[in-house]
């Protein structure tokens, strides 16, 4: 199955105050799906101790269109883009009933081999497994690497707590956009809704570790959030919301 369907209703975890569905909620589905797909094909959470792999996130980049209510139902679709022989690409889009889009969103992986404990080279057996589909939710390019904003100012320090903990015994992706948020002033906050998002991850952060929080407003009118370790010395992620 090249291109892989599954029904999603919208959950109250995944709405904002406004009982509109949120950016986080958007994630938190596709990265659902991402995971879903992975364990159809063999490769998915549950498959970890026989195959010796996780995947780790590396990049998102997401467009809302549209933000549905609590318990709307949605249909998402997820596709391998590409792979090469360090990382694999994931285009995923969400529709209405209607079949309108609702999100689409591109992200980027890599491999990482728990018994030694360390990234790795996607194997060929990998690789057949998720056949390519030459279809893309963006036209652009799709930007990996963010760049940190000459004049950032410090917001706050934040010790990571179990609660941020996933699977890989790191913080979770979408806890990193809790953090951003965090991060805005109020009048942002408060009267923006962002339609774009794009994260790019790092360093993992671990429990107990403390993290550095800065905010930048760029000329672009680009709000972006760069996190680091407590020393400034460690980049985990930088998050720029438009």
């Amino acid at each position: 199955m090249d291109i892989y369907t599954k029904k999603f209703d919208i959950t109250f975890s995944d709405i904002d105050e406004n009982n509109q569905l949120s950016n986080k909620g958007v994630l938190r589905i596709m990265q659902e799906i991402a995971g879903l797909h992975s364990s159809y094909l063999g490769y998915g959470l549950n498959d970890t101790p026989q195959t010796g792999f996780a995947w780790l996130l590396l990049n998102w980049k997401l467009k809302v269109f549209s933000r549905p209510k609590w318990e709307t139902s949605l249909t998402v679709n997820t596709w391998s883009k590409s792979m090469n022989p360090l990382f694999a690409y994931r285009d995923i889009e969400i529709l209405d009933s209607n079949n309108n889009l609702v999100a689409v969103g591109s992200s980027k992986w890599i491999l990482f081999d728990i018994n030694k404990q360390s990234l790795c080279k996607i194997p060929s057996e990998v690789k057949e497994k998720f056949p390519s589909v030459d279809k893309s939710v963006f036209e652009e390019k799709f930007v990996e690497k963010l760049k940190e904003p000459e004049n950032s100012n410090f917001v706050y320090e934040y010790t990571i707590q179990r609660r941020d903990i996933d699977t890989n015994h790191h913080v979770n992706n979408l806890i990193y956009l809790d953090y951003a948020y965090q991060a805005l002033p109020e009048n942002i906050y408060s009267d923006t809704n962002f339609s774009n998002v794009e994260i790019m991850y790092k360093h993992e952060a671990k429990l107990g570790d403390i993290i550095s929080v800065f905010y930048s407003h760029t000329e672009e009118n680009e709000h972006v959030i760069t996190i680091k370790d407590k020393k400034r010395e460690k980049l985990h992620a930088i998050i720029k919301l438009y």
